[in-house]
């Protein structure tokens, strides 16, 4: 499983059943999963620890209600601009990675840029 399945996993449990911390493994790919979690208010805070040259994210949850994965390494799912619905961009968050980095589906609406749909938050 890759590390920013797991970390969302992580996040996600930990909210769930109540608690408001949560340590995930290190990645820079799950570190700017996280920045657009920070961003729209979905963690309180995050920060990078190392125990025994060994790294980790700790994360403080916010508010985390319901996540879908949709891109997996064994399947991959493209989302293209003109597929892009109203009802998508008002009421969740969907993280799209491009060849620009890691967008949001607002943003690469406003770009015009397509790419493969990662995980659906709200």
């Amino acid at each position: 499983m890759k590390n920013y399945f797991d970390s969302i996993n992580r996040i996600f449990n930990s909210y769930n059943s109540g608690k408001k911390i949560s340590f995930c493994n290190y990645s820079n790919f799950t570190m700017l999963i996280f920045e657009i979690f920070l961003e729209y208010n979905f963690i309180e805070n995050y920060f990078f620890l190392i125990i025994k040259k060994k790294k980790y994210i700790v994360v403080f949850v916010k508010n985390i209600y319901y996540i879908k994965f949709f891109s997996k390494p064994s399947r991959k799912i493209s989302i293209k601009n003109k597929k892009i619905n109203n009802f998508l961009l008002n009421t969740s968050l969907c993280i799209i990675n491009t060849n620009l980095g890691l967008l949001t589906l607002k943003e690469c609406k406003q770009i015009g840029i397509s790419g493969f749909l990662i995980v659906l938050i709200l």
